[in-house]
């Protein structure tokens, strides 16, 4: 029975490889006499999925290594032999890395490499991805009996899982002639991605391979040379894999003026290879940046020497010429979704888009992570007319756009710059993008490509576009349609609410900071108080830089003088304010200074208290008295002598200057 028994299939997940992932370095450990860092890494815009990872220095010196090809100028600390386990450089270092490593994941072309997605995930990207394409590749043409696959080109694309080979013509007769076993011989594994090498080699290609490629573009035979590329199914694959191949088999005959053609296309239950004529100038991209199509893709693209923006009316030509390719597609039930100038080869003057069968394979686009930060792009339609804005300020800068949205766009016509705008503008990205019918009729293109309408009908009086699906492929591909817009749908509001979330947090941390630094203002206004009143205390002897506060009575309407800025305040708040001495600097109380004896009762002007403040001229009574008082009392003026002086005012007290006050109880008995 167990023979018969009907075993659970378990579903690969794909990973989207363009989903953004970025890290942190969260602390530094010491293992073995060296440290190690503990950084934590997060895939996509929920912090659930993340994990953490450990590495050292040597690790993220070799993914510099790796990197320095593309010619990307990167700040990366250097090393340090002696005094490297103190904790403050250890501290000095882990920021160090935590900038570099930020630099390198804000980059598209180093974020999407081999050697970066095993830095940050080694157990998703650990696979032999490369020896994988070439023992299906192989398979799939060994039962053939057309191609022979030859030397692998490496890592020419920015596909981790999509990898090119050359391919060659099987000649005919034995099958055993020497040609055929000499074809055979350059089925060698290529060194970017064998089991024994670490990612600092994964890069690497052979030069032998791309000189040998490049020299000819035809084989023995007089044919054109070929390319295969082999491409792993992508997570938005959504055709049955009953009929994949049916829906394979009716895209491979397509043909269009401006669509590259296939010469083969086949595949299994991982992924499908596809056959085209193999371009010795390369694609739009190459071309924009006078690079070599056989050269790595970090070398090609990181910091290409040369950028070569393209005249308006090549950019016209070519940019209608792809739109009328898009709109084929479209009209056959079929999107494209891979618009960019990588896909693109330009041929006597014809632009041709190429690698169309994307959608079928269901890999994520080039341009995926910008347009799911913006919900109102969410069909098919809009996702290849934002492409084709890409595409267009590409071609027309010399230079890709970096962002989802251009914030400014100058250098270029009004026309070419209201174009630019209704794609690739914030307001745009906001509201909807025009359709593809509507950028036919843009003004731009009747300015500069205004013969291309009976351009464009002689050309397809000569070659037909054709391309013709079965009943039942009709029905995967609108099926696929659906659920390639409901995945991008969700994603997008998978991203809007996060963002919202994020938006939330830092509200409530920016209240909380506001909290924190009215509390804080407060205490520092408490503290100053605190000390403005200790230091305008009593003075004490021998401490010339202390002076005295004197609060005269309120029902005379004086004021509070003392030596500080704020030296006068208005009785009200003078009685409203703690006395001197309640608290110290830091809030805690004192111990209050004994009340003083209540003043002689009489006008405080007849009695001089020191005689150093009277003048021998004026009467006692007079009202100058008064005035010298609260002046030498709140410092004006020097205290030295206070004690012989109050000693001798003692001394020379008239007695028979006193006036006896009679109370009003006294008056009534008398």
């Amino acid at each position: 029975m167990a023979l018969f028994e009907q075993t659970e299939t378990t579903t690969k997940v794909t990973l989207d490889d363009t989903e953004a992932c970025c890290c942190t370095i969260e602390t530094a450990q010491t293992i073995d006499g060296h440290t190690e860092y503990v950084v934590r890494v997060q895939r996509g815009p929920y912090p659930e999925n993340s994990w953490r990872i450990l590495r050292r220095y040597n690790d993220f010196a070799s993914l510099n290594k790796c990197l320095q090809i593309s010619g990307i100028d990167l700040s990366f600390p250097g090393k340090k032999l002696i005094g490297n386990m103190r904790p403050d450089f250890i501290a000095e270092r882990l920021n160090a890395l935590q900038e570099y490593i930020n630099q390198v994941l804000m980059n598209p072309i180093l974020a999407s490499s081999l050697p970066t997605k095993k830095f940050i995930d080694p157990d998703s990207y650990s696979t032999p991805f490369h020896d994988l394409a070439l023992q299906y590749a192989s398979m799939s043409l060994r039962t053939d009996g057309v191609y022979t696959l030859g030397q692998s080109l490496g890592p020419i694309g920015w596909r981790l899982r999509k990898h090119y080979f050359k391919v060659v013509h099987k000649p005919q007769g034995n099958k055993h002639s020497p040609g055929h076993s000499t074809t055979k011989h350059h089925l060698i594994k290529s060194s970017s991605q064998s089991h024994g090498k670490q990612h600092t080699t994964q890069v690497c290609v052979t030069t032998s391979t791309e000189k040998d490629y490049n020299s000819s573009t035809r084989d023995h035979s007089g044919r054109d040379d070929l390319i295969l590329s082999w491409t792993e199914f992508g997570p938005d694959r959504y055709i049955d894999e009953k009929e994949i191949h049916t829906v394979l088999k009716n895209f491979g005959g397509v043909q269009h003026p401006y669509i590259v053609p296939i010469e083969h296309i086949a595949s299994n239950d991982s992924g499908a290879l596809v056959i085209r004529k193999f371009y010795k100038q390369g694609s739009l991209k190459d071309v924009l940046c006078s690079a070599s199509p056989c050269n790595p893709f970090l070398s090609k693209y990181g910091s290409p020497k040369g950028r070569t923006p393209l005249p308006l009316k090549d950019l016209a030509l070519y940019a209608r010429q792809i739109l009328e390719a898009i709109r084929f597609l479209h009209s056959k039930g079929m999107a494209c979704g891979h618009v960019h100038c990588g896909n693109v080869i330009v041929v006597d003057g014809i632009a041709k888009l190429m690698d169309v069968e994307n959608f079928i394979f269901g890999v994520p686009s080039f341009y995926r992570p910008f347009f799911v930060q913006h919900s109102k792009i969410n069909t098919c339609e809009a996702i290849d007319v934002y492409g084709f804005g890409h595409l267009l300020y590409e071609m027309c800068m010399g230079y890709p756009l970096q962002d989802s949205y251009a914030r400014q766009i100058s250098d270029c016509p009004d026309s070419l710059k209201s174009l630019l705008e209704s794609i690739l503008s914030k307001d745009a990205c906001k509201s909807s993008l025009p359709t593809l019918d509507q950028l036919t009729t843009h003004p731009f293109f009747g300015e500069y490509a205004g013969h291309f309408n009976d351009l464009y009908a002689t050309t397809i009086a000569v070659q037909k576009p054709h391309l013709k699906f079965s009943t039942s492929a009709k029905e995967q591909l609108k099926l696929a349609v659906q659920k390639t817009e409901n995945r991008v749908r969700d994603e997008q509001r998978s991203v809007k609410n996060q963002k919202r979330l994020v938006r939330v947090q830092e509200m409530m941390t920016s209240e909380e900071e506001k909290k924190k630094i009215k509390q804080k203002a407060k205490q520092a206004k408490l503290r100053a108080q605190n000390s403005l009143q200790l230091n305008n205390g009593p003075p004490t002897t021998g401490s010339a830089g202390i002076t005295a506060t004197v609060h005269l009575s309120s029902s005379t309407g004086g004021i509070v003088k003392s030596d500080s800025a704020n030296s006068i305040t208005s009785p009200q708040e003078a009685l409203m304010s703690p006395p001197p001495h309640a608290t110290d600097s830091g809030g805690s109380t004192s111990p209050q200074p004994p009340p003083s004896a209540p003043p002689i009762p009489g006008p405080l002007s007849s009695v001089p208290l020191f005689a150093a403040d009277s003048d021998p001229t004026q009467a006692p009574g007079s009202s100058a008295t008064g005035k010298q008082l609260a002046k030498s009392i709140s410092g004006d003026e020097p205290t030295t002598g206070n004690r012989s002086a109050l000693l001798q005012s003692i001394c020379n007290f008239n007695k028979s200057g006193l006036k006896k006050v009679v109370s009003p109880a006294e008056a009534g008995g008398k």
